[in-house]
């Protein structure tokens, strides 16, 4: 069983906010690794490329497993083809709160200037339907871990409570085709890192024999 694993954030993540994830990881003797980056300034290809090295560095230091959460799952999902032929892949993925298919609150906001200042082209890829239709699920064992608690978020703003979301991203656009595991659990999606039942969630699938 892989002891590691590389955590890659979100759109405004940093390492510093992911405290209670790396905590509780290393109680269960874990050493995580954290990726971020800066997407109103960074270009797409630059982030894919240092994601790209991260991925390498963990790879020649073992076995090891990925925790994708919300666009750090799509940018494992756009490099997946070259994780696999460089065969540098993780042996366990989590996608969570990761938008599987194009985001709405995305389209929704794509032409904000806030959004495009804020987001950079990760906020524009997310929100484009034929773009995030060319990416594939991950080869290997895989589960998608998300949010059903609305009240925090700007979609519940924008599109109200009439559906399952996390206050971002809709549980719709977060759950896997079949036969890809789906875990719901009540979490918004900016706590959705440090919530206790999704890291539950998550220890369980990495720990359960696939």
């Amino acid at each position: 069983m892989a002891r590691q694993i590389l955590f890659i954030d979100g759109v405004g993540g940093k390492r510093y906010m992911r405290g209670a994830l790396v905590r509780y990881f290393e109680r269960h003797g874990y050493t995580v690794h954290c990726f971020d980056y800066l997407a109103s300034r960074q270009s797409l290809d630059a982030i894919k490329q240092n994601l790209m090295h991260a991925l390498s560095q963990a790879a020649q230091r073992g076995e090891y497993s990925v925790i994708g959460y919300s666009f750090g799952g799509v940018l494992l999902r756009m490099l997946w083809n070259e994780i696999s032929s460089a065969a540098i892949q993780p042996s366990k993925v989590v996608l969570l709160a990761s938008p599987i298919g194009a985001m709405r609150l995305g389209a929704r906001l794509r032409d904000w200037r806030i959004y495009r200042l804020l987001c950079g082209e990760c906020g524009q890829f997310a929100a484009d339907r034929a773009q995030m239709a060319t990416l594939t699920m991950p080869t290997v064992p895989t589960a998608c871990v998300y949010g059903t608690w609305p009240w925090l978020g700007a979609l519940g703003i924008l599109f109200g409570f009439g559906f399952a979301h996390d206050g971002m991203v809709a549980a719709q656009e977060a759950a896997p085709p079949a036969p890809w595991p789906a875990i719901a659990v009540p979490a918004s999606h900016a706590f959705i890192p440090s919530n206790p039942t999704a890291l539950d969630a998550i220890g369980n699938w990495l720990t359960a024999t696939h």
